[in-house]
């Protein structure tokens, strides 16, 4: 289950655009029904931009936003390779977010070095910009501009806690309400936070990506 929240605005964050790990990339959402799940997100505001066939039978659709983050509707009719594997996997569970994928701009030896300790469902990417994107492609009528936080939850986050910390977050704790009122640790990067939920937020056991925020200009929609 994705879970959706819209804010006015972004808190800032520390950070230096020299950082290797930037902030947020996109979450890849697992779906059964790709043409059903995309006129649920459509039916939401988000406008969607068809992917392209993958040889291994991988196809997706993107909601884009024009900071290069996104929200990546995608399926994987059979276990073909390692890939499809881990999303028959996911589905086997129901539809949901599978991966968090955070922003690196540069594979530097130290993204490297992390890399190789990041869990399952973490990876890194560059941001996907594309040469076919258009103006429309961003023109959400809900308004959407950015995906600003990511959900995670479980019993014990202590090894992403480390890892984020290792990534150059600025580490804290805060209460928000989502919507009830909710203790919780944050990682702030310069470009997004990633929120570090109870176990009793964990909907789906094993599956650590729970949740997403989307700045929007306006919650009218």
């Amino acid at each position: 289950m994705l879970a959706a929240a819209t804010l006015a605005g972004q808190a800032s964050a520390p950070g230096s655009s020299a950082a290797p790990i930037r902030g947020l990339d996109h979450v890849p959402i697992a779906v059964t029904n790709l043409d059903a799940a995309a006129a649920r997100f459509r039916g939401l505001g988000f406008t969607l931009k068809p992917g392209q066939p993958h040889a291994n039978g991988i196809t997706n659709q993107h909601a884009k936003f024009a900071d290069g983050t996104e929200l990546e509707l995608i399926t994987a009719p059979a276990a073909t390779d390692e890939l499809t594997t881990y999303y028959r996997e996911s589905l086997a569970k129901g539809d949901g977010p599978a991966f968090l994928a955070l922003f690196t701009p540069e594979r530097t030896d130290l993204v490297q070095r992390i890399e190789r300790d990041l869990p399952r469902y973490m990876f890194f990417g560059p941001r996907n910009a594309s040469p076919t994107d258009l103006p429309e492609h961003f023109r959400h009528p809900n308004t959407a501009q950015s995906l600003i936080a990511v959900w995670l939850a479980g019993a014990d986050l202590s090894a992403e806690w480390n890892l984020l910390e290792r990534m150059g977050a600025a580490m804290g704790h805060d209460v928000r309400d989502l919507p009830d009122r909710t203790s919780m640790s944050v990682a702030r990067f310069e470009e997004g936070e990633v929120l570090l939920l109870p176990a009793a937020r964990e909907l789906v056991p094993g599956r650590r990506v729970v949740g997403a925020t989307v700045r929007v200009r306006s919650i009218a929609f």
